[in-house]
């Protein structure tokens, strides 16, 4: 059968339409998309913003905020279409701005220097329908205890409201469980130190929301994806110091117990669980003959039969202090500090970001001069 010159036309428009939609499918699969890392940048010498680069292409940075008075800390929201950032007031006070990261529109958040307030640490809900800040009230010249506050994102005018009524409950350093329904954060309570979960959606017999672990050391710690476990740092007293070691609570079943040895040649200052909950990565520095200057990172499956870790781009002469997983569970971001200054430039030891494969064992250096590393959603 002939075409004729208008079936011709439609079924090329048709074939052009089909190839379109098969290309945009193809370049917009996730698997094809960039890995990309955002992070604080410059961190000595000039104004902080957040700046945006892709991990195979070290030294490519792109810039996201702009602010003239400087960034104190950010999030970027599960899907990586919103950046919420802590800005700089010229009053001393700290405002929460959120960007559009696509379009570049932006907007107050919380107009925290409006409030007289200094309001900081803003974190996503998994599922980008709340986002947790600490919040600090201005007392005269000086700030209050900081408090833990929510955005609720899905409203309009991006309400926010305390997440406990009781003024009394202080606190810093939010961490969400998988499923949104858990917010864990570390009570800044002299008298009473330690760790607090309160559950938006009680999940016990007892239909207690607000449940408690004592700590002195200082640190949130990590929270399970489920909810139901956190593994934090403490404090022991050991050959006539404190060292750090690691403690983990199960909710379920109210006890908490030793992950770390408190009394083996170790200080285990931070940890993280994958996304599937079932490694856990720590930040380690032994005592004995092993002893480092700086802390190294370790990994290790949460139920290993052998207490053995694993390190992961060992290297003395560096200190790290902050890591994150990537979504798949394959790769780890960092924070790392070189421990000596290059004596002959006169130039001061600066924190670097570098990316870790755990399956490839490769480790590369992302960019200088930066902090706060995490990863963004492709």
């Amino acid at each position: 059968m002939k075409l004729d010159k208008l079936d011709l036309a439609v079924f090329v428009l048709v074939a052009l339409c089909l190839a379109g939609v098969g290309f945009a499918a193809y370049v917009s699969d996730p698997a094809r998309q960039p890995l990309r890392v955002a992070y604080l940048y410059p961190a000595l010498g000039a104004i902080q913003n957040v700046w945006l680069s892709d991990i195979d292409q070290p030294g490519h940075q792109q810039q996201l905020t702009f602010s003239e008075r400087g960034v104190f800390d950010f999030d970027i929201s599960p899907d990586g279409r919103w950046l919420a950032y802590a800005e700089r007031a010229g009053s001393g006070d700290v405002t929460l701005r959120l960007l559009d990261i696509a379009s570049g529109k932006l907007r107050d958040l919380v107009d925290c220097a409006a409030l007289k307030a200094l309001c900081t640490s803003p974190v996503f809900s998994p599922n980008g329908e709340l986002l947790a800040y600490q919040r600090s009230e201005a007392l005269g010249a000086s700030y209050g205890l900081s408090r833990i506050w929510l955005v609720d994102m899905n409203s309009a005018s991006y309400e926010t409201i305390p997440m406990i009524g009781d003024t009394q409950i202080v606190g810093h350093s939010a961490v969400w469980s998988a499923d949104s329904d858990t917010v864990a954060f570390y009570s800044a309570d002299s008298t009473q130190p330690g760790l607090l979960l309160y559950e938006l959606i009680p999940r016990g017999d007892d239909e207690a929301r607000l449940r408690f672990i004592p700590s002195a050391y200082g640190a949130m710690g990590t929270l399970s994806p489920d909810g139901q476990q956190v593994i934090f740092p403490d404090l022991v007293f050991r050959d006539s110091q404190f060292y750090g070691h690691l403690q983990i609570a199960d909710l379920a079943n109210r006890e908490f117990a030793a992950f770390t040895d408190a009394q083996g040649p170790i200080d285990d200052v931070a940890a993280q669980f994958s996304p599937d909950g079932l490694t856990v990565a720590i930040a380690r520095r032994y005592t004995d003959s092993r002893w480092t200057r700086g802390h190294q990172l370790y990994v290790r499956a949460l139920n290993a039969e052998t207490e053995e870790w694993r390190a992961v781009a060992y290297d003395p002469d560096y200190n790290t202090s902050y890591f994150r997983w990537d979504d798949s569970g394959e790769r780890l971001v960092t924070q790392r500090f070189p421990l000596y200054a290059d004596t002959d430039s006169g130039e001061p030891a600066r924190p670097q970001v570098w990316a870790h494969d755990l399956t490839s064992g490769e480790s590369r250096l992302i960019v200088d001069d930066a902090y706060l590393p995490q990863w963004v959603a492709r």
